[in-house]
Order: C-alpha cells, then structure tokens, then sequence
C-alpha cells in the first residue's frame, strides 16, 4: 500500500510538472519566438532602411560633414526602437524597464563617460565647423585629409595612406591647423648662402626662379628678401603663393629651383664651421 501510494504521488509531481511546463511554452514561449523572429525581421528592415537613406536625394543633399553622423544617428534610432518593440512583445512591464535603465543611468554615464564627450566633441565640431570632408588637417600628432566625421571619432587619410581615428572629443578641445580653409596659400622657403654674397643679387636670382614655377598665381607678387643673420651665414627668404591644392608641388618646386639658381649663379651655400685652436694652458712641475 505504501508503494502505490509513492507511485501515485510520484506520477502526480510529473503530471503537474508537465502541466507546468506546457503553461509556460504556451504562455512564453510563443513569445520568445515572436521576439526572436522581430529582432531578425526588424534587423533586415533596418538595413534596407539605411541602404535606402544612403541613396535618397534629401541624404544627397546633405552637407557631407554630417553624412556619417547623420547615418549613425539613424541606426542608433531604429535599433532603439526594435529594442523596445521586442521588450513589448516579451510582455515586460514597461515601468519596469523605465525604472531599471533609470537605476543604471549613473553608472552607465560613468562607464561611458569618454563616450559621451566624444559625441558631445562631435556635434561642437558639426556645428562650429572648424574644418569639412576633404580638408587636410594637421594636430600634433597626425595629419592627413578629411575623410569622414562620425558621431565619436573622425578619420583621416594621410599622406602615406594610412587610415587615422582621432576622437572627436581631442580634436573639439586641441589646437589644429586647416591647411585647406582658404582656396590659396603661402609658400615659404629660407635660403642660407655666404656671407659675402650681394644682396641684390641673391634676391633677383631667387626671385627669376620663382618666376618659372607654372602653378604660381600670377596675382600675387613674389618675395625675396634678406631676413637675418645665422651663426655661418645670411637668410634670405623666398615667398609665394599657390592654390592650396598645389602647396606641395610648389614647395619642392621652390626648394629645388632656388638651389640650382643659387648654384648656377655662383652663390655658395655655407655650413657650419668649428674652429679647434690649441689651449695656451701650460702645467709645471
């Protein structure tokens, strides 16, 4: 009699089990599918959507200092809004989520605290606009143009092709130089030659080798003139302008001219001289 009654109080537990079990599948697990095909329906959606902003004409016609900005926005938004659809279907209290992201709100603030300076860094430069896609920038530790401003960081391209991302936080708060802001720019070059060399001279050779530099603009005058004394020679410096886009053809352009007129012409460039002479010091015994 004992043993049927374990059996029968055995099989009960099961049953109940069971019933408990298919409850819950019925209850929540219909859910959890409903939540999982959402999160990968709502995914593929999203990127259509994106695909489809990135070939309208109003995302055209967007400045392109904010296209990055302004996709990442997008998808943060959407990606938002799948999440609090899922929490719905799941059949979480809403109140509940609102209570527990406010509960963390101080602690993910100060986990995200570099974050958070980096957008606010990002929308100080979209709107102060100290430099634009395309501009060749230079910071203290890269330089490089422009390639894309996101809602953390900005990357440039440099010279030798590498790929850079500086957070937009350094780059709102640290002294930059825009090479590119205006469509013209300065070139100038000093030259050291000897001190015996003519004045007249020197600037007039300087200046007729300039003159042959094509990409010069022809409105603006060329400068050569005597700036200072050096320990082994006299500066002379050579001043022109160009369009920012040919500052570094000109730059060698002047470097390499300016050398072989000085050497055509006779005019020496000095170097340092030290001078040994014997110490007069005599010793005694």
């Amino acid at each position: 009699m004992m043993g049927s009654a374990e059996n029968v109080t055995s099989e009960g537990v099961l049953t109940a089990l069971k019933i408990a079990v298919i409850d819950f599948c019925m209850k929540y697990g219909i859910r959890l599918v409903a939540a999982i095909v959402t999160l990968i329906v709502g995914s593929l959606i999203i990127r259509l959507i994106c695909r489809g902003v990135l070939k309208s004409k109003w995302y055209g016609k967007l400045d392109k200092n904010v296209h990055g900005f302004t996709t990442a926005a997008i998808k943060i938004a959407l990606y938002a809004a799948l999440i609090v659809c899922i929490v719905a279907i799941l059949g979480i209290p809403m109140a509940s989520v609102a209570a527990i992201i406010a509960s963390c709100g101080v602690a993910i603030g100060l986990a995200l605290q570099g974050s958070l300076s980096n957008l606010a860094g990002g929308l100080m430069l979209l709107i102060f606009k100290p430099f634009r896609v395309g501009d060749y920038i230079e910071t203290k530790d890269y330089q490089g143009t422009v390639d894309e401003i996101g809602i953390f960081s900005t990357s440039l391209t440099t010279v030798d092709n590498r790929r850079v991302f500086l957070p937009n936080a350094s780059l709102s708060n640290s002294n930059l130089s825009n090479n590119t802001y205006y469509e013209e720019r300065m070139v100038q070059q000093v030259f050291p030659v000897d001190y015996d060399a003519p004045v007249d001279l020197v600037c007039r050779v300087l200046k007729e080798a300039a003159e042959t530099i094509p990409e010069l603009l022809p409105d603006k005058p060329i400068i050569a003139r005597f700036c200072e004394f050096d320990g082994s020679s006299s500066n002379y410096q050579l001043r022109v302008w160009c369009k920012s886009s040919d500052y570094w053809n000109v730059y060698y352009a002047v470097l390499d001219k300016g050398k072989r007129a000085l050497t055509e012409n006779g005019i020496k460039i000095p170097y340092p001289i030290v001078e040994v002479k014997p110490s007069d010091d005599r010793k005694y015994e």
